[in-house]
């Protein structure tokens, strides 16, 4: 009988971490890149949403920034007239990218990258 539990327990296991692992493996957080790019040295200002956590940012172009979340929401201004700004969000797992970047006069980008989706624009 013992042997007959082990046995009915051991599959029982395989079940669980067969069939709900992979769902919660895909609620946690990923590494994410923003890579902000354009033209080197141009000046800019930011906020980064991790998570629904804000950080205001600011530098000049290229500038990466690495942050572990579920969800990433962003958005950069140039603080120049003319140059070109861009933005490349990149999640680790998952191969997830969002890319977008401003014509010459355009002000700046913004972009959302999650476990479920991408969206990238510039203003």
């Amino acid at each position: 009988m013992k042997t007959k539990n082990k046995i009915v327990i051991g599959i029982v296991s395989l079940i669980v971490v067969f069939g709900v692992g992979p769902f919660v493996w895909a609620e946690l957080p990923s590494q994410v890149t923003v890579a902000i790019t354009g033209q080197p040295g141009l000046v800019f200002t930011g906020v980064i949403k991790v998570d629904g956590t804000e950080m205001s940012v600011s530098g000049v172009v290229p500038t990466n920034y690495v942050v572990t979340a579920r969800f990433v929401d962003c958005r950069f201004e140039k603080q120049q007239a003319r140059g070109q700004l861009g933005v490349c969000l990149k999640m680790r797992r998952l191969g997830g990218t969002c890319s977008v970047s401003t014509s010459e006069l355009g002000r700046g980008v913004t972009a959302l990258l999650s476990l479920q989706d991408a969206g990238c624009s510039s203003f």
